[in-house]
């Protein structure tokens, strides 16, 4: 590969880092040919010894891809991209929403009047804060637990 100005878009090919530095792999569609990236670096909102911000693409994701000084054997990951095929799990802009690939959702409903966190896990379980009501709720294995107006409420 040639000298790389702008951004290109990648696929995720490999997220087995064999340094276990959290770095992946792509592919350029748009260079042709089987090329691969080296391993790029993903960049992150909180990075530092023992902390962090971790949240990694899955294979096969749509990656956007920057290099260092445009040499190719310096790239990294600086988001990943929504591409009409692959959608955003939410479509309301008052909202933010994590969704893990195992079903995991933290959702921050942010409209004014109806603000919550919710708090889902892929079994089933689930937590509730509700400021516009204010109240806490707890739901799973067939049971809730309800906190509201200095009440508590179990069914």
């Amino acid at each position: 590969m040639s000298h790389f100005t702008g951004v290109l878009p990648g696929i995720v090919k490999s997220l087995k880092d064999p340094d276990g530095l959290g770095r992946i792999q792509v592919h350029f569609p748009t260079k042709g040919g089987e090329n691969r990236s080296f391993w790029a670096a993903v960049a992150a909102p909180m990075a530092g010894r023992q902390r962090g911000f971790f949240f990694h693409p899955e294979l096969e994701d749509e990656v956007l891809v920057a290099f260092q000084d445009g040499d190719p054997q310096h790239p990294y990951i600086l988001g990943f991209l929504w591409n009409g095929q692959d959608i955003p799990p939410e479509s309301k802009p008052d909202n933010r929403v994590i969704v893990t690939p195992g079903g995991h959702t933290v959702r921050f409903e942010d409209a004014l009047g109806s603000r919550k966190i919710i708090i889902r896990s892929s079994g089933g379980l689930h937590l509730t804060l509700d400021d516009a009501d204010k109240s806490i709720s707890l739901e799973g294995a067939g049971r809730k637990l309800r906190m509201h107006g200095g009440k508590v409420e179990i069914t």
